[in-house]
């Protein structure tokens, strides 16, 4: 028994890809280049001039995830520690504590046997956050030190 296409859903899928073809040539003619909310290759340091920097303000923090975290015991707080790969930066970030003692990232060995260290930077609502470490190979952690919870430290990664 041989399969038949349904001829209503073939006939969607054609319009659907003249509307977007459409929708491209529109959007083009009209100087219309990206609806894209800004990214980090609109940063404005790179390499190891982005060390010491405020990853919100450079633009790195755009395409920035989560490498390591660590959730204070009994409270909402986290600390983690942030990658950006198009700056190939590090930093701390701590959620739900925008005055620790201290937050920190830190490159135990930055090639010549001294650690990088950089300091909080910034802060909003919700989140505080340090200064970026440049480590595209060297291994960073993010450290706290919380007024109420004491020390705590994320993974090397």
């Amino acid at each position: 028994m041989q399969a038949h296409k349904n001829p209503t859903s073939s006939t969607k899928s054609n319009w659907r890809s003249r509307l977007v073809t459409l929708g491209l040539a529109a959007a083009l003619s009209t100087g219309v280049t990206s609806l894209a909310a800004p990214s980090a290759s609109a940063a404005t340091c790179s390499g190891s001039g982005c060390t010491y920097q405020d990853p919100q303000a450079s633009g790195c923090s755009a395409d920035a995830v989560t490498v390591a975290h660590y959730q204070l015991p009994a409270v909402q707080q986290q600390l983690e520690l942030r990658w950006s790969p198009s700056c190939h930066t590090n930093w701390a970030r701590m959620y739900l504590d925008t005055d620790p003692t201290w937050l920190r990232a830190v490159q135990p060995d930055r090639g010549d046997g001294l650690p990088r260290v950089t300091q909080l930077i910034g802060r909003n609502a919700t989140y505080s956050w340090s200064a970026m470490i440049y480590s595209p190979v060297l291994c960073v952690y993010a450290d706290v030190q919380t007024r109420t919870w004491g020390y705590f430290r994320t993974a090397c990664v």
